[in-house]
């Protein structure tokens, strides 16, 4: 689908001029709901997946928002950056999902957007996944403005300012694509990562590093994890009918 394009990097000046083109919400609407492939819930499965991280924890890294005063003073703390979140040995913060296996299926997606916020000069939340067709809305609760920049691969990018505080824009996406970096150029330590995905089967770890996957059809597939800075692992399981599949994948 077609999303507003910017290949340099601009000037506040240039980015407060963008708002007048793009205006707070995306004129392009959801492709349609697709004929959906029945799973039989008689036969479906379960599958638990637990992402472990071992050796040194990367030390974080400090951010610097003396050149925003405004979002600065939301902060009562020194604010960190530190992708890297493991809790008792356990990975945060990392993407999982039925990489392949599914192929030949569809399924409908929500109509309720996945919501990004932009508060304190910071992406909440940092790492979001949603479904082919499905909504993304950033959200600007600053009062500081932030231009969006999506540097996708497969998708369109996207460019856009945000100057008033309470603004949106919502995206729609018509394919996949893992992993898609977010930014600010007004605000370059701003990160966040958008995944979208064709099916339903996918969640994001906390601090138990698990991710449970229900309602999965019986067949082979390939468990895929990614992590921003760690990378990606995947898992070859068979997931018999009305059985379930527990899987350990280590990150080092």
């Amino acid at each position: 689908m077609t999303h507003i394009r910017r290949n340099k990097t601009l000037s506040l000046a240039a980015l407060l001029a963008v708002v007048a083109i793009c205006g707070c919400s995306d004129p392009q609407g959801p492709p349609p709901q697709p004929v959906v492939t029945p799973v039989d819930s008689a036969t479906a499965g379960e599958v638990a997946v637990t992402l472990t991280y071992t050796g040194e924890i990367p030390k974080p890294v400090e951010i610097n928002m003396g050149s925003a005063g405004r979002c600065a003073e939301q902060h009562t703390e020194p604010v960190f950056d530190q992708p890297v979140q493991v809790v008792d040995g356990k990975l945060a913060g990392a993407l999982v999902y039925i990489k392949s296996g599914l192929e030949g299926r569809a399924f409908t997606f929500p109509t309720e957007p996945v919501v990004i916020n932009q508060r304190g000069c910071l992406y909440e939340p940092r790492i979001s996944a949603l479904r082919v067709g499905q909504p993304l809305q950033f959200l600007n609760s600053d009062p500081e403005a932030h231009n969006v920049r999506g540097r996708p691969t497969t998708v369109d990018a996207w460019n856009f300012m945000m100057s008033r505080p309470r603004s949106t824009r919502t995206l729609f996406f018509d394919q996949p694509e893992i992993g898609i970096r977010v930014g600010c150029d007004v605000h370059p330590w701003m990160k966040a990562y958008v995944s979208i995905l064709a099916h339903p089967y996918f969640g994001i770890t906390t601090a138990d590093g698990a991710v449970r996957l229900s309602n999965v059809p019986p067949g082979d597939y390939v468990i895929g994890t990614w992590h921003e800075t760690l990378g990606v692992r995947e898992q070859r399981i068979s997931l018999p009918a009305s059985g379930s599949e527990t899987v350990a994948i280590t990150y080092d």
